[in-house]
């Protein structure tokens, strides 16, 4: 069976996955694997009826412990216990992109915090060996921004999903899959795409776009700095501003960036509180400002890049 890494595991699937590949003989983190018929029906069935209007996205917890999750009309998962194997139905039915994007994304995000493992939500890109990362509420900008980035060369480490291992006192970024979730009008605007990506589901047009070459790479980064996009600020008419964050302003913002909101057990949320105190505390966190325009993009760029130059590595990480 075929073997990836991704976001610092090793993946075992019949899917091909975007990753890099692993050598087989390493035992894998996870295995994904087809599930049987029988067995999600009866995970169906276990659940909770859906509230008229929001059949999506279902979730629930098994008797064993397993997490049943379902996009309806797309797939369905089923995540064991220890995060350890992932059973999947509907990917023959599904554009290939869209089924990885949301496996290798919200599913596997459930893998992780079974492993103890913290992701946030965020967009990281490498400027000049470090890595730099982008969080915000869901439509605030955060893979937009990582465009104009990348437009100027600067590739990207991983988009949505973000994890992060303890380096010292310091952390690096762990590369995700090489690709980015854009609407084609920032696509074509931004990068010069002219429609080519996956639709993710039938309820948007946001598109899964694939990075090849040097627009994405497959190393892990240190990070430099975390910067959170104000949704709310940024709709005010003026130029980009970068605000430092310390104590409690800088640890929620990191504790708002959690990738995954559905699992809530009292082990699951001290271990989020335990690690968002670590980041806050060893990362700069920036509060990034800006109009919500295309054409304010390669300034917003320009304020980043200088802030990051103005703060050496050495100064930020000491």
């Amino acid at each position: 069976m075929p073997r990836y890494r991704a976001y610092g595991l090793g993946l075992e699937s019949p899917v091909d996955l975007p990753s890099v590949r692993e050598d087989p003989a390493a035992p894998p983190d996870v295995v994904i694997a087809p599930g049987d018929q029988q067995r999600f029906e009866a995970a169906r069935a276990s659940i909770p009826p859906a509230v008229a209007g929001d059949d999506w996205f279902r979730s629930g917890v098994l008797d064993d412990g397993a997490i049943y999750l379902r996009w309806t009309g797309l797939f369905e998962f089923l995540v064991s216990k220890d995060g350890r194997r992932i059973d999947y139905l509907g990917a023959d039915t599904a554009a290939l992109d869209s089924f990885v994007a949301y496996l290798l994304g919200q599913v596997l995000s459930f893998s992780l915090i079974a492993r103890g493992i913290e992701a946030l939500h965020a967009t990281v890109v490498a400027v000049d060996g470090r890595a730099v990362g982008f969080v915000g509420d869901c439509g605030s900008g955060k893979s937009t921004l990582a465009a104009a980035m990348l437009s100027r060369g600067f590739p990207l480490v991983t988009d949505d999903l973000m994890v992060l291992a303890p380096a010292g006192r310091h952390w690096t970024v762990q590369p995700g899959i090489p690709r980015i979730k854009l609407f084609p009008s920032v696509a074509r605007r931004v990068l010069g795409r002219q429609g080519i990506g996956t639709p993710m589901n039938r309820g948007t047009s946001k598109l899964v776009l694939p990075l090849d070459g040097p627009q994405a790479t497959t190393s892990e980064f240190p990070l430099d700095a975390i910067y959170a996009i104000d949704s709310a600020r940024a709709r005010r008419p003026r130029g980009p501003a970068v605000q430092s964050l310390h104590g409690s302003r800088a640890l929620i913002e990191v504790v708002r960036a959690a990738f995954n909101l559905i699992v809530t057990d009292r082990d699951r949320v001290a271990n989020q509180f335990a690690f968002a105190t670590r980041v806050s505390s060893s990362v700069p966190i920036r509060r990034l400002t800006y109009p919500r325009t295309l054409s304010t993009l390669p300034e917003v760029c320009d304020v980043v890049l200088s802030d990051l130059a103005a703060c050496a590595p050495s100064a930020m990480n000491a």
